[in-house]
């Protein structure tokens, strides 16, 4: 059973031709499938369309109890998905549902996660591209022993082995593309066109993408740390031989070095109290999200297996 999940945080201009759409394409696919809905605190009318969608069968909704963000939003999918696989794809329709199957024919043919790549940013503005290029980039450099694939969106299929591997994990900051790319197993892109937001606004503001890129920092690597431990090191010593230079002088002026110690330690103060901050989410243990309600019944579990990938049959 292939489980599609769909974040949804202020749809309603756009979620009646989505649903159509994507009801459209799993009509053609020849295995089970179920389609769960996850309300992320919608304040239009967002959740009066799901809870119509929810009266047919094979359709869900979990409506979130606030606005916990896409990432929470994407774990509360994570744990109630019925399915052997999940995909995720978003409802403003630039990720076009009609590439599932292609997506579904990687799977079944052995790939354990199957990532849409965008083909290029044409339909970005300048500044928006040269941030993501310098984001993925900076993420690959953190990022360690492994690579965060550039241009991979949330528009995803996940196997049963990484998604078993995903509700493992305990931490409470969940970067999905990190985390995800962290998992390694049978990964293969697929290069696709982005299409056009088809209504409304995108949620991604100039803060909320900062912020993200933040995240993705914090839960990906510890290197920053490492590096200022280095340089404060090597800041030490360099200050130590300057004083002693100056004393056998006599001309001793500290002004100027007390005051460059003084940025350096308060920039190395922030970083650490961020660090902090993300160890302290964790220790609270307090849920990713809170479900308000769920609309809809949970499907029933097909009575014969997901098709074998080739590569487990030549095993067997």
């Amino acid at each position: 059973m292939l489980s599609v999940v769909i974040c949804c945080y202020n749809e309603a201009k756009v979620l009646p031709i989505f649903h159509k759409r994507l009801m459209a394409v799993l009509k053609t696919l020849s295995i089970h499938h179920e389609v769960l809905y996850v309300n992320d605190g919608s304040r239009d009318g967002t959740l009066s369309l799901l809870d119509g969608y929810c009266q047919t069968p094979g359709v869900r909704c979990l409506n979130l109890s606030r606005n916990f963000g896409k990432e929470a939003a994407m774990v509360a999918g994570l744990d109630y998905a019925a399915g052997n696989a999940v995909l995720f794809i978003d409802a403003d329709l630039q990720d076009p549902p009609e590439l599932i199957p292609l997506m579904v024919h990687h799977w079944l043919a052995g790939s354990d996660i199957v990532n849409m790549q965008r083909r290029s940013r044409l339909s970005d503005t300048s500044s928006k591209r040269i941030s993501a290029h310098l984001y993925y980039k900076l993420m690959n450099f953190l990022a360690d022993k492994f690579d965060v694939p550039a241009d991979v969106s949330d528009f995803r299929l996940i196997g049963p082995a990484p998604l078993a591997a995903l509700r493992a994990m305990p931490e409470r900051t969940r970067f999905m593309k990190g985390l995800i790319s962290w998992l390694g197993f049978n990964t293969i892109e697929l290069p696709y066109d982005r299409e056009p937001r088809s209504a409304g606004l995108s949620k991604w503001g100039p803060l909320a993408l900062i912020d993200l890129g933040i995240e993705g920092v914090l839960a990906l690597s510890r290197k920053p740390l490492r590096w200022f431990s280095l340089l404060s090191l090597v800041i030490f010593v360099a200050t130590l031989v300057f004083l002693i230079h100056q004393m056998s002088v006599s001309t001793v002026s500290s002004h100027h070095v007390i005051m460059g110690i003084a940025a350096f330690i308060a920039l190395g103060i922030a970083m650490i109290g961020e660090y902090l901050g993300a160890t302290l989410s964790e220790v609270r243990q307090r849920p990713i999200y809170l479900l308000n309600n769920l609309l809809g019944e949970a499907p029933k579990r097909p009575e014969h297996t997901c098709p074998t990938p080739p590569r487990e049959q030549e095993k067997h």
